[in-house]
């Protein structure tokens, strides 16, 4: 039932109290409203459909996807590169095909130096930007209602599931965000990207923030769109530190996780995804609660790079809703008085997910591009 509670609309139990939203269940419950119709979704859910010789996937159009540069959709200087270097998955090519509006996405995995995988998908053409889901989320998040070279030309979106969701190896013990910036690199490497754009989303928004302080030398502009703030920051205000409901104490009927098991939230979110929900719901818990938990622990703990390390000045940009979560609106000018020089943009009217907007998403890509 929490999970079925939007903020903007302000009908809450009355033990559950306005200013003590729960950042999580509100934010996945947008989430896990699909944001376009699937259409005829084939049976199975996430079972990899069978190609045929028409193209066609469960009366839905099959992209075709192909190592050779021909048939991928990427013209830039780096096209030819990262065709030879992707790794095409089917079950990604199957849920590609139920979800994607985009001509002939690539879809791969980057092997990382501890042996984990790294699932991506690349759609558009022009300036690349490395794009970091939410919490409870993937990489489809990324997937706007028209195909990426109509609604923003000239940028070519890479588009990750991050540790522990969809196709990607959980995190290790010990994952940090510092990791996180490393584990991207690598990527970047993979796909012969000397420089490019990061944009985080909600709880990925602290891992493009990490990539902008610890890669200086590569990362040439970055997006925090409706991101979480460092509550445990030396100077975290004390309405910040207070607005984190999974901070209280935990009782039947309210929110609050100080005294339980945190893994047993995230396990009833991904038992009831995958009874209940579509693929892409399915997709981002296919991998366990492993990536969830990372998020949770991560945010709330001392964050293991500075934002005040962040020297992109006007290049660095914290967007967020002005119907946003109440932890978002207080945690977004917080990160941008702590990143010297950066942008404030507040989009009016937003919600959480404002980003799922075409105009508002190429509102933020072009920003960038404009920058690189």
């Amino acid at each position: 039932q929490r999970l079925t509670r939007y903020p903007q609309t302000q009908t809450h139990s009355t033990h559950f109290h306005p200013s003590r939203f729960t950042i999580m269940a509100s934010r996945l419950a947008w989430m896990w409203s699909t944001r376009r119709a699937l259409g005829a979704a084939t049976a199975g859910g996430l079972g990899v459909a069978t190609s045929t010789s028409s193209g066609e996937c469960g009366g839905l159009r099959r992209p075709t996807f192909s190592t050779n540069t021909t048939n991928t959709p990427q013209s830039s200087q780096f096209s030819s590169q990262i065709s030879q270097n992707s790794s095409i998955s089917s079950m990604n090519c199957a849920l590609l095909c139920e979800v994607s509006t985009a001509p002939n996405p690539t879809c791969g995995t980057c092997k990382l130096p501890d042996g984990r995988l790294l699932a991506y998908h690349i759609e558009g053409t022009g300036v690349p930007v490395i794009c970091f889901h939410g919490m409870g989320s993937s990489r489809f998040t990324w997937l706007g209602e028209k195909p990426l070279n109509d609604s923003c030309p000239g940028v070519q979106i890479i588009a990750i599931d991050r540790p522990g969701y969809g196709g990607s190896t959980p995190p290790p013990f010990g994952y940090s965000y510092s990791e996180f910036a490393q584990d991207v690199a690598v990527l970047a490497d993979h796909l012969n990207l000397p420089r490019f754009c990061v944009a985080g989303h909600s709880s990925g928004g602290p891992y493009a923030l990490a990539c902008a302080a610890l890669l200086p030398d590569r990362v040439a502009a970055c997006a925090a769109i409706a991101s979480d703030a460092p509550y445990c920051h030396p100077d975290a205000p004390k309405e910040l530190r207070e607005a984190d409901s999974f901070a209280l104490r935990a009782t039947p009927e309210g929110d609050g996780l100080y005294g339980k098991n945190p893994r047993e939230l995230a396990t009833s979110m991904r038992n009831s995804s995958l009874e209940n929900g579509g693929p892409i719901k399915a997709h981002a818990w296919r991998s366990g609660v492993d990536g969830w938990l990372c998020d949770f622990t991560l945010e709330r703990i001392p964050w293991s790079f500075c934002l005040e390390d962040i020297k992109l000045g006007p290049k660095m940009t914290v967007w967020v809703g002005g119907e946003d979560l109440e932890a978002i609106k207080i945690g977004s000018p917080f990160l941008h008085k702590c990143i010297a020089g950066s942008k404030f943009v507040v989009v009016p009217g937003g919600d959480h997910g404002f980003k799922r907007d075409p105009v508002n998403l190429a509102n933020i890509l072009n920003e960038m591009k404009s920058h690189f």
